[in-house]
């Protein structure tokens, strides 16, 4: 799970898409709620949808973020129990079903449950026997999002299956409005791969109307042009050194980009150094881009973790210059430079030991 930036720079395709992948970044953020319901059939049905509005606050730590995650899932799943169980026959029963087999799998992938997994299936597989021919794209996109949740990353044969069902949707249901974000969903997987990475975004970008998911596309296109270019880096980091992308040359450089407040990141911070311990000492650097608000949260952690690494800090979060320009729209984000400060990978996290060790192998 990527955690995505709130408010201007809300988790971009996740409000378009409203079932893939990166709806679990939405959850985190949606309201808090009571999850009660006792009202006429509309009235609930609002309660349900107000879930959706936001919580209007921040969380300062990862365990505060992660404890209103699982409080709102909590509340999610009530409203929606409560109004399937008070109005069975209502015409927003279809959606109510859908919204809680996407709520269980969210919750599976917390959980590691294969029980809620199950459960969610089974959800879908009930609404195949009653969806209408105008709630047929509604339930073949959500057992869309159920395979992007199931899928290892790593895995290409079930990267290049999610490409032809996402494919399939598309000539099947041309003039669907979540066309260019399901483009813009599968291209996450294609890190690796950045020309067909390439040619999903400029695809999605031809169609997409929400400035949101625009914004996204452009800023992911941006990453993946930077593939196999110099990547311009040039601050002074919070520890007074003077970074600057020509004077990183000579050996191989991770670039992290993470925020204390982002569980996500912080567990992509632990891995980072796990995988960085497996390499010989001092044949790789890494560089970090810190996103929180306060000096004192980055250098708390920095110590606490026991980090030296170079950190880039301005205090302005989603809108630092730095961030803005080189794309970034998700955390944790890990690249990868060669010893020539151009950017090999953009999804370095993923066996990140072994990508360092092989452009060691090509010095």
């Amino acid at each position: 799970m990527r955690h995505q930036p709130t408010a201007a720079r809300i988790s971009r395709s996740t409000v378009v898409l409203n079932g893939m992948r990166s709806l679990v970044t939405t959850w985190i953020i949606f309201a808090a709620g009571t999850g009660a319901l006792a009202g006429t059939v509309e009235q609930d049905w609002q309660a349900v949808v107000a879930l959706d509005a936001g919580p209007g606050g921040r969380s300062e730590s990862a365990e505060a973020a992660g404890m209103m995650v699982l409080t709102h899932l909590a509340k999610q799943e009530k409203a929606l129990r409560s109004f399937l169980s008070a109005h069975p026959e209502d015409s927003h029963v279809f959606e109510a079903q859908l919204r809680l087999s996407r709520l269980l799998q969210i919750r599976a992938d917390f959980e590691g449950s294969e029980k809620l997994r199950a459960e969610a299936t089974q959800l879908l597989d009930s609404l195949e026997k009653t969806a209408t021919p105008e709630q047929r794209p509604e339930l073949e996109f959500a057992r869309l999002a159920q395979t992007m949740r199931s899928l290892k990353r790593s895995d290409p044969e079930q990267r290049d299956d999610l490409l032809k069902a996402a494919r399939r949707f598309q000539s099947a249901y041309p003039s669907d409005r979540r066309i260019a974000a399901l483009l813009t969903e599968v291209a996450t997987l294609f890190d690796n791969q950045p020309e067909t990475k390439k040619l999903l975004l400029e695809e999605a970008q031809t169609t997409a109307k929400e400035p949101d998911l625009k914004a996204r596309i452009a800023d992911d296109l941006k990453r993946v042009r930077f593939v196999g270019q110099e990547v311009p880096l040039h601050f002074t980091s919070l520890q007074g050194e003077e970074i600057k992308t020509e004077s990183l040359a000579g050996r191989p450089v991770f670039v992290i980009f993470f925020a204390q407040t982002s569980p996500p990141a912080m567990a992509g911070l632990a891995k980072l150094q796990q995988e960085v311990a497996r390499l010989p000492q001092g044949s790789i650097k890494v560089i970090g881009v810190n996103l929180d608000l306060k000096r004192e949260t980055v250098l708390d952690l920095l110590k606490a973790r026991g980090l030296s690494w170079p950190t880039a800090w301005d205090g302005k979060g989603w809108e630092s210059p730095l961030v803005r320009g080189l794309g970034i729209n998700a955390l944790p984000t890990v690249w990868l430079l060669d010893a020539h400060g151009h950017l090999r990978s953009l999804n370095a996290l993923d066996s990140a030991a072994e990508q360092a060790r092989q452009l060691l192998r090509e010095r």
